[in-house]
């Protein structure tokens, strides 16, 4: 069962590449169409389409014209493929199991397609929400731990947005935030968000000081959310034990 998930996050993974360029730029064939080069549109067969192989296999190019294909593409199916083999570690024999493994999935979906297009698609955000709500009423009788968390994430954000009309963060990032605190809770919630500021901190920093970006540039709020997410949804229970811990010592 392992195996045969973590074969799954890398075919996800090498669906993800092809379903983000089809949303963004409103393709048709979504499920039905074939994948083809970016380059010289030649329709791709299946032994060009096996994740992460194909990709070495061909040495980075199109076994057509030549042109160099993303490296993009492999890591993307590669950080699939891990994410889903230590999930299923983690959550295999429970009830649990594909629900959250669901999750990783959107994550990994919303993080991508934020990092390439600097936009969350509600598309995939909100019908994600309303699963993710309906999944938050059978982990507990009542759910008023992840109610709160996905109004904490929702609030945070559009005080922001309307705050600074725009400026500061996009809307997309509200929906983010609905979706974050859905999945984790108020308390997971309030440690993941302080966590994609400092992963936002840490990835900016460098390149403030290397004078590649300023304080205006914009950041995919994604790519740092989701990280955070998908780091207290598989260890949280940990993580804020070792808080409060840390806390109590403190004081």
């Amino acid at each position: 069962m392992l195996s045969l998930t973590t074969v799954l996050g890398a075919l996800l993974g090498s669906f993800t590449t092809m379903l983000i360029y089809r949303l963004h730029f409103d393709q048709k064939g979504i499920v039905t169409g074939r994948s083809q080069c970016p380059s010289c549109g030649k329709i791709l067969n299946f032994w060009n389409l096996v994740p992460i192989f194909s990709w070495l296999f061909q040495g980075g190019k199109c076994s057509n014209c030549s042109k160099k294909i993303s490296i993009s593409y492999p890591i993307t199916e590669i950080i699939f493929t891990f994410c889903f083999f230590i999930f299923a570690q983690n959550f295999y024999e429970t009830w649990h199991f594909f629900p959250i493994l669901g999750i990783v999935f959107v994550s990994l979906l919303l993080f991508f397609y934020d990092v390439r297009f600097f936009e969350v698609d509600d598309r995939i955000a909100i019908p994600s929400i309303i699963l993710v709500g309906i999944y938050a009423f059978f982990r507990e009788l009542l759910p008023i731990n992840y109610l709160i968390g996905g109004g904490l994430g929702f609030c945070f954000y559009a005080i922001q947005y309307y705050a600074s009309k725009g400026k500061w963060v996009g809307a997309g990032d509200m929906r983010l935030g609905l979706f974050m605190g859905l999945c984790l809770g108020w308390q997971f919630m309030i440690l993941a968000l302080f966590t994609s500021y400092v992963l936002g901190l840490l990835f900016a920093l460098p390149l403030l000081i290397l004078k590649k970006a300023n304080r205006k540039t914009p950041l995919p709020m994604g790519a740092f959310l989701m990280p955070s997410l998908l780091i207290f949804l598989y260890n949280g229970e940990v993580i804020w034990s070792w808080y409060i811990n840390l806390t109590l010592f403190g004081l």
